[in-house]
């Protein structure tokens, strides 16, 4: 408010110096206009006397003064220096002039405006006036006490204009700006009003009709729901995680509670033991699931992204299967995989892309029917590396797509506990692909199965070893 006040009170004053100004010039051009018809109107008074030596003289008829207060000043003279007439009492006007055909001078305590004007010639208009070439030189100067008298009314009647207009001006600013703040502080109002316990980032219809604020209020109602679905997401995963931990603690606290109940033998007591290691071994599996998707899920910072070591799309394919051939020979499960003639490189951790593909290939054999082929589709079109995993699908899976890669789902709850799975393998899956700068998706197939892709940007770099075919 304090630089619109400002800005205001600028602009009235260089608007009132530029009207002064204005105002004095024309004045000034006025008062000298009005100077040099009296200088000729005095001039016209100088007539031939008669006789047969006619001679200048003044005839002493003197016009009005511009000043009816104070008398003006006058001189006249001919060329050879005689003086025709003069002010009463003035000595030497010609000594006040100076070189100047125009100035400004006091005298008696007045101030006055001169002019002089040379080689004026003789207008006398009678008949028997002799032709002659003679010329005068008058000076003639009048007060500018009523000039400057009216330029002083006139400077303050702008003067008390402009502070009247400031003064409204400012008002009508002051009512505009608050009425135009209102929405900011119906924003910050509401704003202040989120917490934990409450998202509802209450916007009256207002905040929306101002042009300016719209976009602001746009963006804090989509910045308070991704906060709040980040929070809900994280209280969410903690809930998950705490359930899945009760169970494995709980079973491990009932084995060694029975085991210190009544004496064993050594054989109960190995078994028991036997059976908190598996237990223990759940737990350590599903907090490595945790730490590997909390690594996954923190975004790299500015430029770190290129910092990423390159790696081979085809080798960590090739090195997932692998993993999976006992899992897949179990299942009686074929896995194909279509690559292209050239490596294919992205910027990732090898390992990274690694627990990528066996999560999405461990899925498809879990979920998929048994005695089915699951194909691993490796392609690189303009700048973008695909790889899609096919399988024969789950009805679980299929219903449900939109939720296969949050945390701890579980399209089968029973067949997940029973093969060991928590629900997080998509999830961290997910995690890894975004935070290399990819994308993942799953589509239906028709007439059955489930086509998961994943698009990296390629490095544009190519691989020392040679691709192959394993179709």
């Amino acid at each position: 408010m304090a630089a619109v006040v400002g800005a205001e009170l600028m602009l009235v004053v260089c608007l009132q110096l530029l009207a002064g100004y204005m105002i004095r010039r024309n004045a000034t051009r006025s008062f000298d206009t009005a100077l040099h018809g009296q200088a000729l109107s005095t001039a016209a008074q100088v007539r031939f006397t008669e006789g047969p030596t006619p001679e200048l003289q003044f005839d002493n008829a003197l016009p009005l003064s511009l000043n009816s207060k104070v008398p003006d000043l006058f001189r006249i003279e001919t060329q050879d220096g005689r003086v025709l007439t003069s002010s009463h009492g003035l000595d030497d006007l010609r000594m006040m002039r100076g070189e100047e055909r125009i100035w400004e001078f006091t005298w008696k305590g007045t101030t006055y405006r001169g002019l002089y004007l040379p080689d004026v010639p003789v207008m006398d208009a009678e008949e028997n006036a002799p032709k002659s070439s003679a010329t005068l030189n008058v000076t003639y100067a009048a007060s500018t006490g009523d000039m400057m008298s009216s330029l002083n009314r006139a400077f303050l009647t702008i003067l008390v204009g402009g502070l009247i207009l400031l003064m409204l001006s400012v008002f009508v600013s002051f009512r505009a700006i608050e009425r135009g703040l209102s929405p900011v502080t119906e924003l910050a109002v509401s704003a202040n009003s989120i917490s934990t316990r409450d998202w509802d980032l209450k916007l009256q219809p207002s905040v929306f009709k101002v042009e300016e604020i719209a976009p602001l209020a746009d963006a804090m109602s989509r910045m308070v729901q991704t906060l709040h679905a980040a929070f809900q997401q994280q209280r969410d995963f903690t809930s998950n995680a705490a359930h899945e931990l009760k169970t494995p603690v709980a079973v491990l606290k009932s084995t060694l509670q029975s085991l210190l109940q009544q004496p064993r033998s050594g054989e109960v007591y190995r078994d028991g033991i036997g059976d908190a290691l598996q237990d223990l071994g759940r737990l350590e599996t599903l907090l490595h699931a945790m730490l590997r998707l909390a690594r996954a899920e923190q975004n790299p910072g500015p430029g770190e992204l290129a910092e990423f070591p390159n790696a081979d799309v085809v080798g960590t394919c090739e090195a997932a299967i692998a993993r999976l051939a006992p899992l897949a020979h179990n299942r009686e499960t074929s896995i194909s995989m279509a690559i292209p003639s050239e490596a294919v490189i992205v910027a990732a951790p090898p390992e990274d892309l690694e627990i990528v593909w066996a999560n999405l290939i461990e899925n498809a054999i879990r979920y998929g029917p048994s005695h089915s082929e699951v194909r691993v589709k490796v392609s690189c079109c303009e700048g973008v590396v695909q790889v899609a995993i096919e399988d024969g699908g789950s009805e679980t899976l299929l219903q449900d797509m939109e939720k296969i890669f949050e945390r701890f789902y579980r399209g089968d709850e029973s067949r997940s506990r029973d093969s060991g799975g928590y629900g997080l393998g998509l999830a961290i899956t997910k995690a890894f692909v975004q935070r290399y700068g990819g994308s993942i998706s799953a589509t239906p197939l028709e007439p059955s199965g489930l086509r998961v892709s994943v698009e990296f940007p390629s490095s544009g770099e190519k691989s020392n070893s040679s691709p192959k075919n394993l179709i």
